[in-house]
């Protein structure tokens, strides 16, 4: 799963699928979404897909449409400190003890957000070991520490068991999930979706590292940092709000003669427009991938002044050889092309689909040195390169 996800990422250059069933100690069903739970909204500001509610020792979490396509389904959870007995009205709540010492993530953004509240150590297994990014999980994979448990249907079901995981950090593409992870709840497993990658707005998803933490009972750091995240990155968009110039950008490549393109509505476009660009789609109301022929790409293109997110492309020529009439497009011309793979690492993986899920400042800064220089003279790009 998270191999799938993260050459999804890869191939479509940005995280916009759209995407609820409620979860119980022993297995799964759809329902309605509740309506006596609400977001408190000291912790939650800006994300969409969960909400948070603290009764006392008890937190409440809801993640809502997890998966493409998933309508009127959440996923419910009940947050207790160990030691504490659950109240009875929370029997259809998936009860999880806290804090978690034993997890298993089976996206990389997982492990970014450990990173980020310094719980990486939790760690026993992870879904596409070879992507991971972060230098301390590589040092705990390569001593076998910890270790790799498969994706979608090739999970290691006895694998899991055997390490007696407190919870199972998943995500959905689509309603397929549902099968595997209905397996491991049968299993006695806790299946917790975290779904930060449908999030419209790039400060949405970062803000799921505030879900991450209340299992482990450090809300207050999560917020901390959050808080910190989400000044600078306002602060960079305000200081694009003082420039009047505003660049046409591209986005994507095209993958198996389609290219898939976000939409009006996903976080990618909202943060080409915090950056100060203007995307060329931005008027499409999809939070889905647009799929669009290269010769609407090609036409369109002409108008660009930028190009981002070429996938697997890492030169001028490796997109030619992708489509000769791509060479055509006015920023290719120009060589006015970046591709975010800079922080690429030897097993495949790419660090901007991993910790920039926590860094959208700084990814935001390398949009705004590329579509503003003057705005930025003194920063060096951190995730994107100049394609030649």
């Amino acid at each position: 799963m998270a191999i799938l996800r993260f050459l999804q990422y890869l191939l479509l250059s940005v995280g916009f699928i759209t995407g609820f069933a409620s979860c119980t100690g022993q297995g799964q069903h759809t329902a309605a979404i509740p309506t006596d739970v609400s977001s408190d909204s000291a912790m939650v500001e800006y994300a969409q897909g969960f909400t948070l509610e603290k009764q006392g020792d008890i937190t409440l979490l809801t993640v809502s449409n997890p998966w493409q396509g998933a309508k009127n389904v959440v996923y419910r959870y009940a947050l207790c400190p160990k030691g504490k007995e659950v109240p009875a009205e929370y029997s259809q709540y998936t009860t999880v003890f806290t804090p978690v010492e034993r997890v298993i993530c089976l996206s990389t953004t997982h492990v970014a957000m450990l990173s980020a509240l310094g719980k990486t150590s939790s760690i026993k297994a992870l879904s596409g070991a070879a992507f991971v990014s972060d230098s301390t999980v590589h040092k705990a994979i390569d001593t076998g520490q910890v270790i790799d448990i498969g994706y979608d249907r090739g999970l290691n079901y006895e694998k899991i068991i055997s390490l007696k995981p407190d919870v199972i950090f998943a995500y959905g593409v689509g309603e397929e999930v549902t099968g595997s992870m209905a397996r491991l709840t049968s299993l006695g497993q806790k299946v917790i979706f975290n779904a930060e990658y449908l999030e419209r707005t790039a400060l949405g998803k970062a803000e799921w590292i505030k879900f991450m933490a209340v299992f482990y009972n450090c809300e207050e750091q999560a917020v901390q940092k959050f808080g910190i995240i989400r000044d600078e990155y306002e602060s960079l968009r305000n200081l694009v709000k003082s420039n009047d110039r505003s660049p046409k950008i591209l986005c994507g490549l095209p993958w198996q003669g389609i290219w898939y393109i976000p939409g009006g509505e996903t976080w990618m476009a909202a943060m080409i427009a915090d950056a100060g660009g203007q995307y060329l789609w931005k008027d499409n109301p999809s939070r889905e991938s647009i799929p669009v022929n290269i010769e609407t790409i090609v036409n369109q293109g002409g108008t660009a002044d930028l190009w981002i997110n070429t996938g697997a492309a890492r030169t001028l020529a490796e997109i030619r050889s992708v489509d000769e009439r791509l060479s055509l497009i006015k920023p290719f011309q120009a060589g006015a092309v970046y591709n975010n793979y800079a922080r690429a690492s030897a097993g495949g993986g790419n660090d901007f689909f991993e910790s920039g899920v926590v860094n959208p400042h700084i990814i935001l800064k390398d949009m705004i040195r590329i579509f503003h220089p003057d705005l930025l003279p003194d920063h060096h790009l951190y995730y994107y390169v100049k394609l030649e």
